[in-house]
This record gives structure tokens, C-alpha cells and sequence, in this order.
């Protein structure tokens, strides 16, 4: 099947007595026309003037039908910064093109943004991430200022110690001296701002960059509807089954392209792979690629595979109050990483100017239990203060996390799932293509899923920008989509692969733990993990 439905498709059910009575109204209408005697009268001004306005009206109903023509009408699926970042891309990119020596790909470029949560644009929406590549897109699109340097905490370096008596430090990561010094990678290009000279590298809270996002969308061509459900994608048609935020109305709506950036727990993404699963590409199958473990059904490609790590994560309120700051201000620009038996936390600060909030994530090897993957983001009301910070105490993390959990005012508790790679991004028919973690979920221990998803909704954009007029030709569209696909696939499956990689190692237990911290000490001794830190956060686009 290529309709992928969230419940089991039921028939749609056309009442035939409804059909007779309307054949029958026709009927009686045509009937009455033919009895009509038409008066026979001179021809006035007046009458001459009507029949100018109906031929007007005439031309115009179908010059407006010639305009639909030109109209490219394109779903995204999830208003996180996925999904409003791949709008933003389309409308700089397929309406009004940052090239102004190009014309527009289209006349008229129609965007709606669905999400099934009222609540995704909210002020306490999620916490605090990293963002680098993600910035240098924002720079590209002309909205870096009023997106990041506002909402952006400058991120100036990474320090890593040990959770014993002594704090022994592992490693340090400069990151202005690394991106500025670098010689081997273009990220000295790439992640210098061009008109301030900064490096692009700072910390964000999620709500203050999604809800920047949608105010730098253009209302005209872009429309934001939250608390809307999708209950089904179709692949073949391009249809979207969704219900209205009441939970009674459903609606069917069809569009040139449906983009997920649905999450983790995406629906665009099954329907993707059952449709190449239904065409006979292998792209969804595994077949012919045994080093990808897990892969060999389309259900485990479909599905999010838990990686062994939960993640307790702790915001706290803005820290604004001088007589009583939450962190000091010169460890504000530096994130603190501490490492213990089977277990690790991160300390860092979000935010723009004066709306400066702190974050703590606690990572641990444990079995999932009652977590799950937590796509939208919201606060864990069963996850007390208490709660963390005995879990806390127990993995011997430091007094200075110690108090920062007492201070956060809101905890998530997630497990920390990941996706097996996809051969193909979109479907086969090109109707539906995956953005950000639909496409490729990873586990956040080198801080890319952001920056990674800000970078497919540029490279999209591009793309589908060199169909120009054909942009509605589906071969021409298919090419696109697969050269976004071969662009964007090998990077974000070599930082997943990596980032699992690391992940297991710094949650590690017993002789696994020993063998980090060595190895984490001589990295930072050669600069390999700074190396590892550019690799990352250089932009491929």
C-alpha cells in the first residue's frame, strides 16, 4: 500500500440518495430553462456595457484558472525548526530566489505547515541545543540577526572533566580558535559570520528559534496551522488526511509535495518506505546492502530503534536577577560535560540577551521502562526536582550539577532513539521527501540533529529550485529529490554512526568508562577532539 494512515483507512462512504437528489434538482432547473419564453427588445447602452463586464469576467475567471497552473502548493509535515526552516528555504529559494539575477521558479508558491500539537510554538516548548551548521543557513537565507545573533548564546568552548575528587580534566575544545585556525575543512568559510566576522557557533532554546522562524515566514505564501492531526499521507496522490484541532472535522487536502518533518515518530517516513517497498526499489529493503544491520524489513526501517540511553533533561527559569545568578557569567559561553561510571551530564547556557536560560542534560545506560521518545518535546510532570537530583546523587555527579538541578523549573525524561539509514529520502514517485530527524533520527551526543535538519531544508530548497518553470514535471522533481538525497545522505549517516558511537562510549560502565576517560585525555592532548568537533559542525550544503 502507499497510504500510510495512523489508524486502519476506512471507506469513504458517498450517500446515493443524497446523488438522486441532486440529479433530480437538475432536472427540474433544465426543465424550467426550456419553458422560459425570452422577451424580444431592442438592445440598449446598459445592456452593451453588461456584456462588456460578463467578458471581462469572463477573461479574468480564466486567467485565474491559467494562474493555478503556476501555483506549487507544498505540505510540511511538523512546525519544528525542520519544518518552518524547509518553508523559510522554499519561499527565499522558489518564489523570490537569493540569486536576484535569476527569475522566481514560480508564480505563485503556496506553503501550509501542519502540526498536530496547539502547543509547538510555546515559549516553554523543549530546551536548549547547539547550533553551528544551522547558523551558517541562516546566514545564507538573510535572516541570521534577527533568527540567531538575537536568540543565541555565544558558545566559546567545550570543557570536559572527570566526576572524582580531583575534577580531572580530559580535554578542552577552543571553538573560536579551532574554526578560525582550521586548514584542512573549509569551516573557516563556512562558520564566520560575513558581515560581523563572529564565528557562528552558539546555544539556542527551541522555543525562541521556532517561534523566530515563523515570524520571518512570509503569511502571504506560508500558512501555520497547529493543533492539526494528520491521520494519513498518500504517497500516490499527494493527499493528506488530517483532522482540525476540535477532533471532529477531518479534511482531505492534495498537494504538489508533502515534506516530513514529522519527528522521530514520523508518518511521512513509513509512507515513503512502503511506497519504494511497493514500487520494487530496494531502497527500503536493505536487500543488497549487508552492512546495514536491522534493516532487512521494511518495518525496521519504519520503526525507531532505542538505543540503551535515557537523557533527563532540566531547564531552568531565565536567569536575569545579578544578587542571585543561577551560573556565573564567565562560565556562561563554556559548556561543562562530567563524566562518571555509566553515566554523564551537560551543562550549558541558551538564549539571547536577557532571556538566558540553563540547561542540564543527564545521560545514562539503563533500559527504557516508561520513557519514550518524546517528539513534541513537553515537560515530564511525573519527573520531580527530587527525582533528578537523586538520580544525580547516585551516579556521583558534582555539587555544581547538584544545584543547578535544584534551580531547573521544568525536566523531560526521554529515551534516546535513533533510525536505520534509508537509500532514498523521498518517495517513488517523488510526492513525499523527508527533512531532520524523519529522515535520519540520531542520538544528540555531538549536538547535530538541529544543525543537520537546518541543512536539509536548505539543500531541498536548492534543488528544487533547479527544476525552475518544471517544477511541476514529475521527472524532473524526482532528480531533484534524489540529488538532495545523494547530498545530504553520507554526511548525516556518518555523524550518526558517530554519534552512537560516542554515545556508547560516554554512558559506558566498569572497564568501558576507564578506557573513555584515557581515551578522551589523549585525544585532547593531539587536538583530535577538536578535529571531531569542526567535522561536525561544518556545514555541507
Amino acid at each position: 500500500s502507499r497510504c500510510c494512515s495512523s489508524s486502519s483507512s476506512s471507506s469513504r462512504i458517498f450517500s446515493s440518495k443524497r446523488r438522486h437528489q441532486q440529479q433530480r434538482h437538475q432536472r427540474r432547473l433544465g426543465k424550467r430553462r426550456q419553458r422560459r419564453v425570452p422577451r424580444a427588445r431592442e438592445s440598449t447602452d446598459d445592456d452593451d456595457n453588461n456584456d462588456d463586464e460578463k467578458e471581462k469576467e469572463h477573461e479574468r475567471n480564466n486567467k485565474n484558472n491559467e494562474d493555478d497552473d503556476d501555483v506549487y502548493s507544498v505540505c510540511v509535515l511538523g512546525a519544528g525548526p525542520a519544518g518552518l526552516t524547509t518553508a523559510l528555504a522554499m519561499q527565499k529559494m522558489l518564489s523570490s530566489p537569493l540569486d536576484t539575477t535569476k527569475k522566481p521558479t514560480l508564480s505563485r508558491l503556496k506553503i501550509t505547515v501542519l502540526d498536530k500539537n496547539p502547543n509547538a510554538l510555546d515559549g516553554n516548548v523543549g530546551g536548549g541545543f547547539n547550533i553551528n551548521g544551522g547558523a551558517a543557513v541562516l546566514e545564507k537565507l538573510g535572516v541570521y540577526e534577527e533568527v540567531f545573533s538575537k536568540n543565541a548564546n555565544a558558545l566559546r568552548a567545550v570543557l570536559s572533566r572527570r566526576c572524582d575528587i580531583a575534577r580531572t580534566r580530559l580535554f578542552e575544545v577552543d571553538v573560536e580558535k579551532e574554526v578560525r585556525g582550521d586548514f584542512l575543512t573549509n569551516a573557516k568559510e563556512l562558520l564566520v559570520n560575513e558581515k560581523s566576522g563572529e564565528v557562528m557557533a552558539g546555544t539556542v532554546m527551541r522555543a525562541d528559534l521556532s517561534q523566530s522562524l515563523r515570524e520571518s515566514l512570509n503569511e502571504e505564501t506560508c500558512e501555520v496551522v497547529l493543533g492539526c492531526e494528520v491521520l494519513g499521507v498518500d504517497a500516490e496522490s499527494g493527499e493528506v488526511e488530517l483532522r482540525r484541532r476540535d477532533g471532529t472535522t477531518t479534511e482531505t487536502r492534495k498537494f504538489d509535495l508533502i515534506v516530513g518533518a514529522d519527528g522521530i515518530d514520523s508518518l511521512a517516513r513509513k509512507c515513503v518506505v512502503e511506497s519504494n517497498a511497493s514500487s520494487g526499489d530496494g531502497s527500503s529493503s536493505g536487500s543488497g546492502n549487508s552492512s546495514r544491520s536491522g534493516g532487512s524489513s521494511t518495518s525496521g526501517r519504519k520503526e525507531p530503534i532505542y538505543s540503551g540511553i535515557k537523557i533527563l533533561f532540566g531547564v531552568t527559569g531565565v536567569d536575569d536577577k545579578p544578587e542571585d545568578l543561577i551560573r556565573e557569567l564567565s562560565d556562561r559561553t563554556t559548556a561543562h560535560q562530567w563524566f562518571g561510571d555509566g553515566a554523564y551530564s551537560l551543562v550549558f547556557t541558551g538564549g539571547g540577551e536577557n532571556k538566558k536560560r540553563h540547561n542540564l542534560a543527564f545521560c545514562s545506560n539503563e533500559p527504557l521502562g516508561s520513557a519514550n521518545s518524546n517528539p513534541s518535546w513537553r515537560a515530564n510532570s511525573s519527573v520531580t526536582k527530587e527525582y533528578a537530583h537523586n538520580k544525580m546523587m547516585k551516579a556521583n555527579m558534582p555539587a555544581d550539577v547538584l544545584r543547578l538541578c535544584l534551580r531547573c523549573e521544568r525536566f523531560f525524561e526521554i529515551g534516546v532513539f535513533f533510525h536505520e539509514p534509508l537509500d532514498s529520502w523521498s518517495s517513488s514517485n517523488g510526492k513525499v521527501v523527508l527533512v531532520g530527524d524523519a529522515a535520519h533520527a540520531m542520538p544528540p551526543f555531538l549536538g547535530q540533529g538541529a544543525n543537520q535538519a537546518m541543512q536539509d531544508a536548505y539543500v531541498l530548497a536548492k534543488c528544487l529550485a533547479t527544476c525552475g518553470a518544471d517544477i511541476k514535471n514529475p521527472s524532473k522533481v524526482n532528480e531533484a529529490l534524489q540529488s538532495y538525497s545523494n547530498t545530504r545522505r553520507p554526511p548525516t549517516e556518518a555523524i550518526m554512526n558517530a554519534s552512537r558511537f560516542v554515545g556508547a562510549l560516554e554512558t559506558g560502565k566498569g572497564p568501558v568508562s576507564l578506557f573513555r576517560d584515557l581515551a578522551f585525555f589523549v585525544a585532547g592532548k593531539f587536538g583530535i577532539t577538536g578535529k571531531i568537533f569542526l567535522s561536525g559542525a561544518t556545514p555541507r550544503l
